[in-house]
């Protein structure tokens, strides 16, 4: 077989794998929050109807077989209607897809589909650790249960404006410590992490975002003997690594 035909078979089993498995959305509206968020909503009639559990990932095509995955924040049903937030960090597809992203465009998206489970948190004490990927995660979570049960934690690299995204999603009341060459945050963290944990003895935990800081964390909770049935993690990004959602 050539390479035409070869291509062309691709092609195809491609367009026949969107058609199964995956959903059309229209680009509703999108908001900028300083240089490095864009504040997305996506709407169609493909989403309404739709079983979504907080903590949920939804994975948009950039074309081809590339593809990013978000946590929505919320997800209206009944209008079919979501919102995601996306981080724009160096020249990588995902945020070359954010920067270029205008309202009335379409998109293809794969999900809802299983990956954090809030629901498991309950409406008790939880302690959430992550950097700006798990902004939307934090999010879902504030919007189904009380503010003051979910304490947050954050890594990331702009203190200032990490700050004003967070205040505009609701959650200006996290912990946030910005990176410093030496991982002096992750020190901080856990400090402030541990100091939850024996305030709030029975705290669920969900830990985000780098891989090697969710390590860390996970240390902190193996010292604590907290079993992981208390815990979840999910690592949403590591340094010379794609793939991870």
């Amino acid at each position: 077989m050539n390479d035409t035909a070869t291509k062309k078979r691709a092609g195809l089993l491609e367009s026949a794998m969107l058609k199964l498995f995956t959903r059309s959305a229209n680009v509703l509206d999108v908001e900028d929050i300083g240089d490095h968020f864009r504040l997305i909503t996506l709407g169609g009639d493909a989403l309404k109807n739709v079983q979504w559990t907080p903590g949920d990932k939804l994975q948009i095509q950039l074309g081809g077989w590339a593809q990013r995955t978000y946590t929505p924040m919320e997800w209206d049903a009944e209008n079919g209607r979501t919102r995601v937030l996306a981080y724009m960090h160096g020249d990588a597809p995902g945020a070359n897809w954010a920067r270029a992203l205008r309202k009335g465009e379409d998109c293809i998206v794969f999900g809802p589909r299983k990956s954090i489970d809030l629901t498991q948190l309950g409406f008790s004490d939880a302690v959430l650790f992550g950097d700006e990927t798990s902004f939307g995660l934090a999010a879902a979570r504030v919007n189904i249960t009380q503010s003051e049960k979910t304490h947050l934690l954050f890594e990331v690299s702009s203190l200032a404006e990490s700050k004003v995204v967070l205040a505009k999603l609701g959650l200006g009341e996290s912990i946030v410590h910005e990176r410093a060459g030496n991982d002096a945050q992750q020190l901080a963290l856990e400090e402030k992490m541990l100091a939850v944990l024996q305030a709030k003895p029975n705290a669920r935990v969900v830990l985000s975002g780098k891989a090697s800081s969710i390590q860390h964390m996970h240390q902190l909770l193996k010292r604590l003997s907290i079993g992981s049935n208390r815990f979840q993690t999910k690592a949403y990004w590591a340094p010379g690594k794609t793939g991870l959602d």
